[in-house]
């Protein structure tokens, strides 16, 4: 399978990353020097060109086996080249769209290109937010099984329940219904079994039910705090998606400060219960005027990581309970752990995972198609969902008889209206949909889990 990528940025470059290894992997940019860049870095084909190009794009003679990802800067560049891309064939088209007024009716405009799916880093990242908002004291947050089912990361305290035990004696605290399936422990990543002692200080990964997280959440943060009010810095349109999903679902106090006036008064108009501040929100007295220090929450999310990141500093130093940062370029997201920023959020490392699980869940085996993928803990675990088509080496046995590869455990298994913390004596069915987490890479197909027999 052929996998045309166009736009050599940040998004680009993760794609390349991650696939380059198993996939004929073509590269699109108008930019020579980035094409160079990951041309001599990973074993791709590159192009100098325009992905709007139709006589670049036939040449790369595209199939409707292929898959075409437009993921440029340019929200009209993406439209353009993946009708184009449809035109010619191509089974599988992503095109990322930011834009407020292109998403009016996403499905009418999916239909309109003809293409697979319309992708948009900025609402995924409100989706995101929105959850965390839920769940303030978690660090992060996924979701698989139709977001039946979570992973919340929490630090662990001297005070937690988790603190000096077994994994196996957290779990009997809450009857099975949850399970820790990660552990970060400084530089190292853990992927537990029974006997692993919990410390002060691991940030464990916790999956099960929405309703059984509320249990450990509660349990594990003592004194848990409900987000009652927001402040939002900058009005762009990753707020504009946040405010609409937070003003459908919550009844939370909101206020956006926002130095366009424009952005401003469309946040202001089509959203009346929110209150809309016009100035600069890099203004510490305006910050102070407007009661910062009194909100539950802070989001800097205007488009300047750097701006960003001493919003969210100057929020800390008011003692706000929970501090969320947009950065939008994940190669510095490595320095930034010296200053103790709260949630950090980035738009563009959602889209390329979001990339990458599309393209790998394309490639169905006779055993299990892969169906969720997500890449956590700074990329050293990935935590995925396969359905099970065929019997195979893992169905019909119980979890017990079955020797999984090292650092790799089964989280869940979600049956019909059911979804399954297993235990030994569980056992996978044809049909299931089955939720893994892992520290291997490139894993395809479920029975990859199953250790060979010597």
């Amino acid at each position: 399978m052929k996998i045309v990528v166009c736009g050599a940025g940040e998004v680009g470059r993760a794609i390349c990353e991650s696939l380059w290894e198993s996939n004929d992997l073509v590269l699109i940019d108008t930019d020579e020097d980035r094409v160079n860049d990951l041309y001599s870095t990973y074993d791709i084909q590159a192009i100098v060109g325009s992905a709007t190009s139709i006589n670049i794009l036939r040449e790369i003679d595209l199939s409707e086996e292929d898959v075409f990802l437009a993921v440029t800067s340019s929200d009209e560049t993406n439209i353009i080249a993946s009708i184009l891309a449809s035109e010619l064939g191509v089974g599988h088209v992503y095109g990322r769209v930011r834009s407020t007024e292109y998403l009016e009716d996403m499905d009418f405009m999916q239909d309109a290109l003809g293409v697979s799916r319309i992708v948009n880093p900025e609402m995924d990242a409100a989706v995101l937010i929105s959850k965390i908002l839920a769940f303030p004291a978690a660090e992060s947050m996924e979701s698989f099984s139709n977001n039946q089912i979570r992973i919340i990361e929490l630090t662990v305290t001297e005070e937690s329940s988790a603190c000096n035990k077994t994994l196996m004696e957290f779990t009997k605290l809450f009857e099975g219904r949850m399970l820790i399936c990660a552990v970060q422990r400084g530089d190292y990543v853990f992927i537990p079994n029974g006997n692993f002692e919990i410390h002060a200080g691991d940030k464990i990964h916790v999956t099960g039910k929405r309703e059984d997280l509320k249990l450990v959440y509660q349990d594990m943060t003592r004194d848990p705090m409900t987000i009652r009010s927001l402040m939002i810095l900058g009005g762009g349109d990753l707020t504009y998606y946040l405010v609409e999903r937070l003003t459908k679902q919550t009844s939370m106090y909101i206020k956006v400060i926002e130095e366009d006036v424009e952005v401003g008064k469309k946040l202001a108009l089509d959203f009346p219960m929110v209150d809309v501040v016009y100035g600069d929100a890099k203004d510490p007295l305006l910050l102070d005027e407007e009661g910062l220090e009194s909100f539950d929450a802070v989001a800097a999310l205007q488009n300047n990581d750097e701006e960003n990141i001493i919003l969210s500093s100057f929020a800390q130093d008011r003692a706000v309970p929970k501090i969320i940062t947009r950065v939008d370029r994940p190669i510095i997201l490595k320095h930034l752990t010296h200053l103790g920023l709260d949630t950090i959020i980035t738009p563009k490392q959602l889209l390329a995972e979001k990339m990458i699980r599309l393209s790998r869940s394309l490639k169905a085996t006779s055993h299990s198609s892969m169906i969720r993928l997500y890449q956590m803990v700074d990329d050293q675990v990935e935590a995925m969902e396969f359905h099970i088509l065929n019997e195979s080496s893992i169905t019909g046995k119980p979890l017990k008889d079955i020797q999984l590869i090292s650092s790799s455990l089964i989280i869940g298994i979600h049956r019909g209206d059911d979804y399954i913390i297993p235990n030994g004596s569980d056992s996978i069915e044809v049909g299931d949909d089955v939720s893994v987490i892992t520290t291997h890479k490139n894993i395809k197909d479920i029975t990859q889990f199953v250790q060979e027999e010597k």
